[in-house]
């Protein structure tokens, strides 16, 4: 399934400074398999905490990713893998702090910290999956961080990213414990703390269900969507029916309320201007239409809109 913006495109970015371009036989004995359980690395906690403040900690071990510059290295290679090259990720960490979140590399030879976002400047965050491949992306006003990790992980990222946008959208308020039951279904996702932040009361959502291939059955059919509006944030979520959303994993979007700017987009495309970023989602026609038409007027009235700059006036005689 596809994913929505930023998130999208980087799960098969180029190479990172502290990423190695590898050859796919070799890929195959670097790949990761599921560890039995997951755990707070020594280091990247203490330096994390160090910066951020004590709080959840998500260790992505090493692993390959797919990558887009096109790095192969045999024609046979290339054959079956068109384009993409392979790189190695090391080991990585991703802190919610007391302050606000930071990235951690074991960029050898020295471990390092190479971003963070204070709770105060976060805007939005981007998660996307493909297959085993996962990519949350977090955008602040200074920074953004990329954080890339294995599919079967979501649910300790679910309650990462919950907690820490409920701190930065809801400084003060009570915490909710985690992303939501593991066997919630897609109907009452707009509810759950992953979405409202564990304040549901005043959430509106809409919906669309999912479409399927209308002529050939090799066409991809379109997931099911929600968008979400909430105190805090506008958030869309993208699922395929039949899988629980907290188990498996969702596309998801979400952006400060008080950043954005402005709706738009044409046809499919659900455009969120936030500052000076935007951000897009896929949906079906008739729900980006709709929620154009119901939340553009609501987003107007916040208060929010950048002021135009007025003309200057012609000097009076």
């Amino acid at each position: 399934m596809s994913g929505i913006g930023a998130a999208r495109t980087a799960l098969s970015a180029a190479a990172q400074p502290w990423e190695i371009q590898v050859g796919r036989d070799l890929a195959d004995r670097l790949d990761t398999k599921p560890p039995s359980r997951w755990s707070r690395p020594g280091a990247a906690a203490d330096d994390l905490a160090d910066l951020v403040g004590p709080g959840e900690v998500v260790l992505a071990p090493s692993a390959t990713r797919p990558s887009g510059d096109g790095v192969v290295w045999t024609p046979e290679q290339a054959l079956g893998a068109g384009t993409r090259g392979v790189v190695w990720t090391p080991e990585q960490a991703l802190g919610a702090g007391t302050r606000g979140v930071a990235l951690w590399v074991d960029d050898l030879p020295y471990p390092r910290i190479v971003g963070a976002i204070p709770y105060p400047e976060l805007i939005a965050v981007e998660h996307a999956m493909a297959g085993k491949h996962s990519c949350l992306v977090l955008t602040g006003a200074r920074a953004t961080l990329v954080f890339r990790y294995r599919s079967w992980a979501w649910p300790t990222v679910a309650d990462l990213l919950t907690h820490a946008r409920s701190r930065a959208h809801r400084p003060g308020a009570p915490e909710p414990a985690h992303a939501g039951p593991p066997t919630l279904g897609w109907e009452r996702l707009p509810a759950s703390p992953l979405v409202a932040l564990g304040h549901p009361r005043h959430a509106r959502y809409l919906g669309a269900e999912p479409e399927l291939p209308r002529r050939w059955l090799w066409q991809q059919s379109r997931p099911a969507a929600f968008v979400v509006l909430t105190r805090q944030e506008l958030v869309v979520v993208r699922h395929v029916l039949g899988r629980r959303p907290l188990t498996h994993g969702v596309q998801l979007l979400a952006v400060a309320r008080n950043r954005i700017t402005g709706l738009g987009g044409r046809g499919d495309r659900l455009r969120i201007a936030a500052g000076a970023g935007r951000y897009e989602a896929d949906l079906g026609a008739e729900l980006a239409d709709e929620a154009r038409s119901r939340f553009g007027p609501m987003l107007r009235a916040d208060g929010r809109r950048v002021p135009r700059r007025a003309s200057k006036a012609a000097p009076r005689a």
